[in-house]
């Protein structure tokens, strides 16, 4: 077991057009084979299971307000490599959400296409 691994949360957040990452140091206390507790400065006891170490999640739950985010619990030498995975994620979901957006823009066309169509006189 690596007991001198340094842990750390790296958080990613888009709020409108601003774009902040955040790395919290956490300390580890206990290391088994398959997970990792560990505690930040000032809060409770997390467990990590160790299959979730340098994954990124999205830690959005609905879009409002221009504001997206996501969060990596990782190794302290991985901090950049997940940096990038974020930034891929959060490009990818606003992708997704662009296209989301495009298809509710042509079904309200098509509907104001056939109010036009209704309302014109003979």
């Amino acid at each position: 077991m690596n007991s001198h691994i340094k842990i750390v949360k790296v958080s990613a957040a888009i709020e409108k057009d601003e774009f902040a990452v955040k790395v919290s140091h956490w300390r580890l206390l206990l290391e088994t084979n398959r997970y990792y507790e560990i505690r930040a400065e000032d809060g409770p006891v997390k467990r990590i299971y160790k299959e979730k170490l340098n994954t990124v999640v999205d830690d959005t739950k609905a879009y409002s307000a221009g504001q997206l985010s996501c969060s990596a619990f990782c190794a302290e030498d991985r901090v950049n490599e997940m940096q990038i995975e974020m930034l891929r994620k959060l490009q990818l979901k606003i992708n997704q959400y662009m296209n989301e957006l495009e298809m509710n823009m042509k079904a309200i066309q098509r509907q104001n296409i056939c109010l036009e169509n209704i309302n014109k006189p003979d």
